[in-house]
């Protein structure tokens, strides 16, 4: 689950606010108050570009969110599902649950995202044109600037570099002409990182020059090289765990504690005789909790003969759990999401193994060897 602050649902999709989107709104209000309206339109007092900064910066991350739900509600009709959209410090994420299976889905979703900010651009150029003369001037600067905006996140959003909307499109032609999907991502993210280095180099120079505005270019530049670079590499990973179960890869020879036995115990029998640093816990064979030698590093020792298991244990969540015929790649998503090192494995309600994250590593480095040989 994304951190940041839940603000409700548009066509069944969850919008979630991360904590940064607060400081990047801070900032765009900021400049755009002392910045770009004063210097575009000098005849108004402070107030009065404090609130045209304002109203503009919320309403343009408005325009984001439009841009975003537009490639989820496409993504969705075509079948790929997206639960959650994140607004963040470099502007909006859907959060896919898979990638497009075919390059023509891909290309529908990639454009629908540029395709509504075209809309918006037409749609407050218009209303400016219709507001001019009419209402407050105040109003009519505010639609003239989001009728550019707009423009301007078109065509940034349509460099053609992954993970931009532009690269997906490019990925997904290249995917339709060469069938290689593989290829198409290596392609898109190489223009991608391409771009992520030009835009760390002008910002460079921009700070140079004393324009502390070319920060930003550079951690655009910074995140977009990440971006690019890691899409590649989750295409690989997929690819190397294509059809590989849980039940290939789990250790079936488990070592269990049961929720009763104290915590004494439980570090002399099997802490220190296995040297795991964490153990599945039961109950009556069924599989309860996880307990963390973390969690017992925080009691003081004189509590260890007291405490049982069960009062120390983190209990199991769904979250924690898989069958034996889940997918191997969900169950590296799910330990990265949780930040775990492992997962337990259960059918029917019975414990049949344990899931590591270095099973999956060690499978992916064989396959590796071999494509090498």
């Amino acid at each position: 689950m994304s951190r940041g602050l839940r603000v409700g649902s548009i066509f069944g999709i969850k919008i979630t606010i991360d904590y940064t989107w607060f400081i990047v709104l801070v900032f765009f209000a900021w400049s755009l108050a002392f910045g770009y309206f004063p210097a575009k339109y000098p005849d108004f007092d402070k107030a009065a570009y404090m609130f045209m900064g304002l109203v503009s910066a919320v309403l343009l991350f408005a325009c984001v969110l439009i841009h975003e739900i537009s490639h989820s509600y496409v993504s969705n009709a075509l079948g790929v599902r997206v639960s959650e959209i994140t607004l963040f410090i470099f502007g909006g994420v859907a959060h896919l649950s898979e990638e497009p299976q075919d390059p023509v889905t891909e290309l529908k979703i990639a454009l629908a995202g540029p395709l509504a900010s075209v809309v918006l651009a037409a749609v407050f150029w218009f209303a400016a044109g219709i507001a001019n003369g009419v209402v407050n001037p105040l109003i009519t600067a505010i639609l003239s600037y989001l009728s550019m905006i707009n423009v301007v996140l078109v065509v940034f959003n349509m460099i053609p570099g992954f993970p931009l909307d532009g690269g997906r499109v490019l990925r997904a032609l290249w995917w339709l002409k060469s069938g290689n999907l593989a290829r198409a991502t290596a392609i898109a993210s190489g223009v991608g990182r391409g771009f992520a280095y030009l835009l760390i180099l002008l910002g460079a120079l921009q700070v140079l020059r004393g324009n502390i505005s070319g920060l930003w270019s550079i951690f655009i530049g910074v995140f977009l090289k990440q971006a690019a670079g890691s899409s590649y590499e989750q295409l690989i990973i997929k690819q190397a765990l294509e059809g590989v179960k849980v039940r290939d890869l789990m250790s079936k020879d488990i070592v269990t504690i049961d929720e009763g036995v104290s915590v004494a115990d439980a570090v002399d029998g099997y802490f220190l005789k296995h040297h795991y640093t964490s153990f599945p816990v039961v109950s009556f064979g069924r599989p309860t909790g996880l307990l963390f030698f973390a969690s017992i590093r925080g009691l003081q020792k004189e509590e260890w003969p007291i405490k049982r298991v069960a009062e120390v244990m983190t209990r199991l969540e769904p979250a924690d759990m898989l069958g034996p015929e889940s997918a191997a790649i969900d169950a590296l998503v799910r330990m990265f999401n949780k930040g775990a090192g492992r997962l337990i494995v259960v059918e029917s309600g019975r414990l049949v193994g344990v899931v590591s994250r270095r099973d999956i590593m060690k499978l992916m480095e064989f396959k590796a060897g071999l494509r090498g040989m």
